[in-house]
């Protein structure tokens, strides 16, 4: 195996350090699931709470990222996207504050750089 191909096998496993995040819950076997979030009308009141909540929740993984930079790669925010039931119309406002808030940030990392 070329060092390439092993930089990017390791790159795309789990990371060894479990994420301590509110959206990220471990799973007794296999790879932990990278978005879960209870339903509108629970916790959380209404979409509007849960857009903003969402993009709490993209705050985190960035400050996250930020602490890790060696995780940086490997495909993390692949399995949050992964892992969102796009279906649980209950649950919508999370995922769309979550990108919203990505997006903007890479747009305001982009122009800061």
């Amino acid at each position: 195996m070329t060092n390439k191909k092993r930089a990017r096998r390791e790159r795309s496993a789990e990371p060894s350090s479990f994420p301590n995040l509110p959206f990220i819950s471990p799973r007794e076997h296999g790879r932990a699931h990278y978005w879960t979030v209870p339903p509108v009308g629970g916790p959380v009141g209404d979409y509007a709470e849960a857009e903003r909540t969402g993009r709490e929740y993209a705050q985190q993984f960035v400050q996250w990222l930020q602490a890790n930079p060696s995780i940086a790669g490997m495909g993390i925010l692949g399995w949050i996207a992964s892992d969102i039931d796009y279906e649980a119309r209950d649950r919508n406002g999370y995922w769309v504050g979550f990108f919203s808030c990505i997006e903007c940030l890479l747009i305001d990392a982009r122009l800061a750089g």
